[in-house]
């Protein structure tokens, strides 16, 4: 990513009508996803949780997690949560870096590589500030708060008021690499 370069972390995803009448998602991020639903709505919901635990279990298995495609004409999208999207683009850095950047992370942030595993587990405990610093300390700016759009503005249904999130994250120069 340039410095102008924004990734929101929205995922195209698929809804395709089975023999059932149901929306089945196909995600080419993720071509392990599987979920569908009754209706837009509920597969996009159901889309975004799992996206949410795909991105989890590869971070657990040390797995690259993808940056977003570009969305194409006709996709509905999926987001996880904004913990697991900063806990993305750190675990990014950190394979990127290599060898001792949990560390040189640690002494970025001035504080102990505990903390910094704990950013970095897709089970551990930490604030958002603490992402927002770390994030900072390597180069990048988390949005301050969630880009919360109506879920109908990003799905193309106006009748749907569920919040919909996505994550927005700027490079702003990488520390380390």
């Amino acid at each position: 990513m340039s410095q102008q370069e924004f990734t929101v972390f929205a995922y195209p995803i698929s809804l395709i009508a089975d023999e059932d009448g149901r929306l089945v998602v196909a995600c080419r991020d993720f071509p392990e996803l599987s979920t569908d639903g009754a209706d837009t709505a509920e597969a996009v919901t159901n889309a975004s949780d799992a996206v949410e635990v795909i991105i989890r279990d590869r971070l657990r298995n040390g797995e690259v997690v993808p940056l977003p495609s570009t969305r194409r004409a006709g996709e509905f999208v999926a987001c996880p949560e904004h913990i697991t999207a900063y806990r993305t683009v750190l675990s990014r850095w950190v394979m990127d870096v290599g060898r001792g950047a949990q560390g040189q992370l640690a002494r970025l942030l001035g504080k102990g590589e505990t903390h910094v595993r704990r950013l970095l587990d897709p089970d551990g405990g930490a604030s958002v500030q603490s992402f927002v610093d770390a994030l900072r300390a390597i180069g990048y700016a988390a949005a301050p708060s969630l880009d919360l759009t109506l879920a109908g503005r990003l799905l193309g249904t106006p009748d749907t008021e569920r919040p919909h999130a996505a994550v927005t994250v700027q490079e702003s120069g990488k520390a380390g690499s």
